[in-house]
């Protein structure tokens, strides 16, 4: 029972952001599509590279009608992982982005979103998904490495997209 609620409550989520897991091509039916109308993802995907692909995700999500979409699904209580990974899939379906390109794009894209929470004040979450994160703090302290390590710095950020998000903020370099 707890099972069929939480498949519905994601579907609830697929549908809200104009989705749906179920719309999704059968297997082979590319091989009997009209070759002159292709699928995005039949295409060559319109970004090759990981910076690229960045700047186009961060400026798709600070325009005018996307960031208060955005703001307002972190509000909400969505997950970042969510909404990373509805926005990335949605961009593989419209051919933006091989799924290789697109698995490269999830732990950026995460940083760029919940820098964007950070900066309109709100706390965004990250969901566990089971996982044990008092764990996994011990276990990088036992290894001496930082366990914040999700926390967007200027040492872990691309500087181009270090300078978009500088821009789009204000602040000088």
């Amino acid at each position: 029972m707890a099972e069929n609620n939480q498949n519905m409550e994601m579907l609830e989520r697929y549908n809200k952001s104009g989705s749906s897991p179920f719309e999704s091509p059968i297997p082979g039916s590319s091989l009997t599509s009209d070759p002159q109308n292709p699928q995005g993802w039949e295409t060559p995907p319109t970004f090759t590279t990981e910076a690229e692909a960045l700047k186009s995700i961060f400026m798709n999500l600070t325009s005018e009608e996307n960031h208060g979409q955005l703001l307002n699904s972190l509000r909400d209580g969505e997950s970042i992982e969510m909404i990373v990974q509805v926005l990335l899939y949605k961009g593989f379906q419209e051919g933006e982005w091989s799924p290789d390109l697109m698995l490269m794009l999830i732990e950026p894209t995460i940083y760029i979103v919940m820098w964007l929470g950070e900066q309109a004040g709100i706390d965004s979450t990250l969901s566990g998904d089971g996982d044990n994160w008092d764990e996994e703090e011990e276990m990088m302290a036992d290894m001496g490495k930082d366990s914040k390590r999700m926390k967007p710095t200027k040492a872990n950020m691309p500087a181009s997209l270090l300078t978009q998000m500088n821009e789009f903020s204000g602040e000088a370099e």
